[in-house]
Order: C-alpha cells, then sequence, then structure tokens
C-alpha cells in the first residue's frame, strides 16, 4: 500500500481530550504526527466535525500541554469484546495548530523510545 502521508507517524499513546459544544471526550492516541492524531472514543463524530483538541505530550520531566483545532476526517466503528458501549476509530487532521506546537509534536514522534515497526515516513 503507498503511504501518502507527509509527516512522520508513530504509534504512541499520548492523552487527549477533545471538546465541542456539548461534550467532552478523554481518552489517548493510537498514533500521532504533527499533523493529526488516530484514536477510539466512545461517541460517534461525524466526518468533518469540527472539534477542540488538547494533548499531554511528555518532555523530558514536565508534560507540555497543546491545544489546537481539528477536523474529523475518518470514523470507523469498532466492537470491542466486553465493551458495554459502542466505540469508533477517529482520525483527526490538525486544521489549527502553531508551528511550534507542529515542531515540539514532531520531536516527540522522532523520539528514540520506539522501535522501527512503530514509525511510517512519508513523502
Amino acid at each position: 500500500m503507498l503511504e501518502r502521508r507527509k509527516y512522520l507517524r508513530a504509534k504512541k499513546q499520548i492523552p487527549l481530550k477533545l471538546a465541542d459544544t456539548g461534550f467532552d471526550v478523554i481518552t489517548e492516541t493510537v498514533d500521532i504526527s504533527s499533523s493529526g492524531a488516530y484514536c477510539r472514543v466512545t461517541r460517534n463524530l461525524p466526518l468533518m466535525s469540527k472539534i477542540e483538541v488538547m494533548l499531554l505530550i511528555p518532555l523530558d520531566n514536565q508534560t507540555k500541554k497543546i491545544r489546537c483545532r481539528g477536523v474529523v476526517v475518518r470514523s470507523e466503528p469498532t466492537i470491542l469484546k466486553d465493551a458495554d458501549k459502542a466505540h469508533y476509530n477517529i482520525a483527526i487532521f490538525f486544521t489549527d495548530i502553531t508551528k511550534k506546537d507542529q515542531k515540539i509534536i514532531e520531536e516527540h514522534v522522532a523520539s528514540g523510545n520506539m522501535d522501527a515497526a512503530e514509525v511510517h515516513i512519508s513523502q
């Protein structure tokens, strides 16, 4: 399969909060890049939903809180064994994020605490 992504992406579990008028969802990423994130939620978020995103990126001995906006570009229902609620795998594209925060995510994704099978590079 041809990889179309432009940014380094890695399987890293980073706490995040998704919010919009009327809801807050707390979850963690399945994978992340400086342009977006993939995660699992217990709420159906329709395609093209505009959401607020807050990520907690571990840096050295502290945690950097990154706030940005995003849009849901993929949403797939998933069945989890022993789950009492529906779950959805969603992909979020960051639409409003500072270059500084993108760089922090990029550096975290490129950090050495993962194996090669967890990193995907595209051009």
